[in-house]
């Protein structure tokens, strides 16, 4: 598609390809192109001479692709980052796509997410957002997985968001963050929903991937999917692990977020054996170890009983999803284990970054994001499952 002038009061024509989408508060500007899966570089040229501005940028289900940029009147700047699109179909190159398996969407997938859609989306948002133009081209880059359940998928309702989709804003623009995570769901679950078939079908060797389970994994109240934490969890993670480093993927395993349970300051391990078996694991098989639930612990009594609930989901009632402010300090850390050279991911860090200490956060009311730059894409229509 050559030069298109567009402003955004044009919605997305399907016939046309492109246009801009309604969003659930109008404090974004949702510019979305019919393209096919894969990967594509996106190029925008930012600022005005009519004015200071503010600019955050977001693609598909609010991934942040970079950390917001404040321009003066009359400054220009171009910024880059490369963006991962894919739909349902697992059609293969001999299989009509119409009869092909597909991912088993649920709830508010298939008609409110942008992630299985068809379309690449770009937002912006802010308190004076500037877009003086958009260019998207294909481009073959290297990946960077995740599978996981509620705390590390795209969230896409309110005040939700978690680790997986701030990942971008900390990693250099030349990799590809595929978060193929799924509120709601388990190893098991994953695999019989084909959301395994679907990330493993996408995998190349040299890519990397974050796996994080156990939420759901450890509900005995969810029998179909329960796992024990001696036996049935430790095998599914080493199958998964096999299965992935099988396509040439480099895996890195990491123990699940901690839930927001304070006794006498201090936080209790409600997934005690679920963390510990990750950990060994992934000593056995000598790969990559992340433990975000000490590390989450210790940021939460960091904070303590009274401020901890600034960093949660749903004006800091959920005790176990995260807003922007917590998705955004949890993916600081993984950002800065992964991009470490003793972890032989070869993976860079974005250039303004910053180490995080979960010891030592910032205050919840003066990190990177202000709540206009947070855009609202819509009301959580199905129930985060987790707590």
């Amino acid at each position: 598609m050559g030069a298109v002038s567009l402003i955004p009061a044009q919605a997305y024509d399907e016939t046309k390809g492109y246009g801009f989408t309604n969003t659930k508060d109008g404090n974004e500007q949702a510019l979305a192109v019919k393209v096919a899966p894969g990967d594509y570089r996106v190029r925008v040229t930012l600022g005005t001479k009519k004015a200071a501005s503010r600019t955050s940028i977001w693609a598909e289900d609010r991934r942040l692709m970079m950390a917001p940029v404040a321009l003066k009147k009359g400054e220009v700047k171009t910024v880059e980052f490369i963006v991962n699109v894919r739909n349902a179909s697992l059609a293969t190159s001999e299989q009509d796509a119409a009869k092909a398996p597909r991912v088993g969407l649920r709830g508010d997938e298939a008609t409110e997410s942008r992630t299985w859609d068809d379309k690449l989306t770009v937002a912006f948002s802010g308190e004076a957002p500037a877009v003086q133009s958009v260019e998207i081209a294909p481009v073959t880059a290297r990946r960077v997985f995740m599978a996981g359940d509620s705390t590390v998928t795209d969230q896409g309702g309110t005040d939700y968001a978690s680790w997986g989709q701030m990942l971008p804003r900390f990693l250099q623009g030349d990799v590809s963050v595929a978060n193929h995570a799924r509120s709601g769901e388990t190893m098991k679950s994953f695999v019989t929903s084909l959301r395994w078939d679907k990330l493993l079908s996408e995998a190349r060797a040299g890519d990397v991937l974050l796996i994080q389970f156990g939420h759901n994994d450890q509900k005995k109240q969810w029998p179909r999917t329960y796992v024990s934490a001696e036996q049935s969890y430790p095998a599914w993670l080493k199958a998964f692990a096999a299965d992935a480093q099988a396509h040439g993927m480099k895996v890195v395993l990491i123990s699940p977020v901690s839930r927001r349970t304070f006794k006498d300051g201090k936080i209790t391990n409600t997934l005690a054996g679920y963390d510990d078996a990750v950990r060994k694991v992934a000593t056995e098989l000598n790969v990559p170890f992340i433990d975000l639930t000490a590390k989450t612990a210790t940021l939460y009594e960091a904070l303590g009983p009274q401020v901890s609930p600034q960093a949660f989901g749903n004006g800091g009632k959920d005790g176990t999803h995260h807003n922007a402010y917590g998705a955004f300090v949890i993916a600081n850390y993984v950002a800065q284990t992964i991009t470490d050279p003793a972890s032989g991911l070869n993976l860079k860090a974005a250039p303004d970054f910053v180490a995080f200490d979960p010891a030592k956060p910032a205050d919840p009311k003066n990190f990177e994001l202000k709540p206009t730059d947070w855009p609202v894409m819509r009301d959580v229509v199905t129930k985060i499952s987790g707590n």
